[in-house]
């Protein structure tokens, strides 16, 4: 029987809270540390249902920030992000992922003003709970941090589940960590070889293979329309706009910065994560 080190990670996490249904219409997945305007409940069934078919459609995207203990406030950020790729990891070759700030004056459509995406973000999102049986969390993916997000969004895309960015923003999520910066080596290290495990499974399925993908549409089409090439880890031109034409996007001298590269700015980059693994093993074992 595994031990509770050899399931740590959001994937196992997620998936047991996916256990927790019990019939509910609708499934809300968030992390923590999360704030929410009134009534989002209300506005994303609304949303959801805008779609052409809300029982494959699901609403996505990077809440923007809040700082405690007085934030979000009554003038929080209400425009919308939508992700966009945005560069690989040196180490893992894992595809990382950011939000884009719309303007607000940006409409999609007139009679769905939903945003079409092709990226997921595992830390909000809104779907009708009959997907999870179509595509449910994989469990089997230990230690996966960077490419749980790319696994699903790749998965969800095969399964013909379409993507969509709500055009306001419901919530708000505290980016800044206390960053985690013990060093330690990582060579023999069990928890490492689990996480390479996950990201080798992660691989194979960019490559159309391997478990948990669907039949309806292609990986082949998936990198096509997202403008990036996995095996050789390039950007197509373009593709950090998402389809969008540039005037969509608030200009980058008004936006500070971009939604959910808080990983490095909270100083804990993908290099840190064995040492992360190390650590909550550790913690296990003294408890």
């Amino acid at each position: 029987m595994p031990t509770i080190c050899t399931r740590i990670g959001p994937c196992y996490a997620r998936h047991l809270c996916q256990t927790l249904h019990r019939d509910e219409d609708y499934v809300l997945q968030i992390d923590s540390h999360m704030r929410f305007r009134p009534n989002w409940d209300e506005y994303l069934i609304q949303q959801l249902n805008k779609t052409i078919c809300p029982y494959k459609s699901l609403l996505t995207a990077y809440p923007p920030g809040y700082e405690p203990p007085n934030g979000p406030g009554p003038n929080a950020e209400t425009r919308t992000t939508i992700l966009v790729p945005w560069k690989f990891g040196q180490n893992d070759g894992m595809l990382r992922q950011k939000g884009r700030l719309l303007r607000p004056e940006y409409q999609h459509d007139k009679h769905n003003d939903n945003i079409p995406c092709l990226l997921y973000a595992g830390g909000f999102n809104f779907f009708h709970s009959s997907l999870l049986d179509t595509c449910p969390y994989d469990f089997k993916l230990p230690g996966l941090f960077f490419g749980e997000e790319i696994s699903m969004a790749v998965r969800l895309y095969t399964h013909g589940i379409d993507l969509f960015t709500p055009p306001q923003a419901v919530c708000y999520h505290l980016w800044k960590r206390n960053p985690l910066r013990v060093r330690t080596t990582t060579s023999g290290d069990s928890g490492e070889g689990l996480r390479e495990h996950s990201l080798e499974v992660v691989r194979t399925q960019l490559r159309g293979k391997g478990r948990g993908l669907g039949t309806v549409r292609s990986v082949t089409e998936f990198h096509k329309k997202l403008g990036v090439d996995f095996e050789k880890q390039t950007l197509a031109p373009g593709s950090e706009n998402a389809g969008l034409s540039d005037d969509a996007f608030v200009p980058p001298t008004s936006l500070g910065r971009d939604v959910g590269d808080e990983m490095k700015h909270s100083g804990l980059s993908g290099d840190d994560m064995s040492s992360v693994l190390k650590l909550i093993g550790q913690f296990i074992n003294t408890t």
